[in-house]
């Protein structure tokens, strides 16, 4: 069985982002899978929800790190586990992506692409949080090192933004995912970089993608009237207000085209 984990929380987002990935996986993926979100709200759509504790100190994102125990959402014994953020858009058939092989001791992600030649980006992490697929139970210890006590998941949450390796609080997820695949021999595979791009609310830095993609990939643009053919999904990350998809919803007509329930 293939599971899909997201998690939902109020604030920067709509639970309508949920129910928009949900039908959109179902439209354009050929293979089964379950659908789960852990969320703070009963208004989203999933195959299951799993309603998040009403206190944890476990903060925002850090609560994707539940998904690596075993014991957690149903899973069984050789499943395999794709953990995605909200905040993309399916743009075509992604049945490659979601049915991409993995083995014990790997996990799975996309190539952050965009970031190479940034001088402004410090941060060299090899993994995307938006986007992780490994074997139930095969990664156990990063939920095991983060979860083993209050002081460590303390430690953890706040070590990136402290040490400055990001520059919001309460983020550094992936690079503590990253960290414990590290240290525990973990293989990292990326899959093909031109099947997902990113776009933000900065203009300068998407035409910058643009480039970058025609580069890397000897392709034409990134998206023009609509993304590259050979483009699955598109990545709206970011961490300033104004990166979501829905400021961009009424400006880009592929985005009507591709996001809806």
């Amino acid at each position: 069985m293939i599971r899909i984990f997201t998690v939902y929380f109020e604030g920067k987002y709509r639970p309508d982002y949920v129910t928009k990935l949900y039908h959109s996986l179902k439209r354009n993926c050929k293979v089964p899978f379950e659908f789960i979100c852990l969320s703070d709200t009963k208004e989203v759509e999933a195959d299951r929800i799993i309603m998040l504790p009403k206190w944890s100190d476990i903060k925002i994102h850090w609560h994707k790190l539940k998904f690596f125990s075993p014991l957690f959402g149903g899973q069984q014994p050789d499943d395999d586990i794709i953990v995605m953020d909200i905040d993309q858009i399916i743009v075509g058939d992604i049945t490659d992506m979601i049915n991409w092989p993995v083995k014990e001791n790997e996990i799975v992600t996309y190539r952050k692409w965009w970031k190479k030649g940034d001088p402004n980006s410090g941060n060299t992490v090899r993994l995307n949080g938006g986007w992780y697929k490994f074997k139930s139970g095969s990664l156990k210890f990063v939920w095991d090192e983060f979860s083993y006590s209050a002081k460590s998941r303390d430690k953890w949450q706040l070590y990136y933004y402290n040490n400055g390796t990001v520059h919001y609080k309460y983020y550094g997820e992936q690079n503590y995912v990253e960290d414990c695949c590290k240290r525990n021999n973990v293989k990292i595979t990326h899959m093909p970089g031109e099947w997902v791009c990113k776009v933000n609310s900065e203009d300068k830095r998407n035409t910058f993608n643009q480039m970058q993609y025609m580069e890397l990939f000897d392709k034409d643009y990134m998206i023009l009237d609509k993304p590259h053919p050979d483009i699955k999904m598109v990545h709206f990350a970011g961490a300033e207000p104004e990166d979501t998809i829905h400021d961009y919803e009424d400006k880009f007509g592929w985005i009507k085209d591709n996001w809806y329930a």
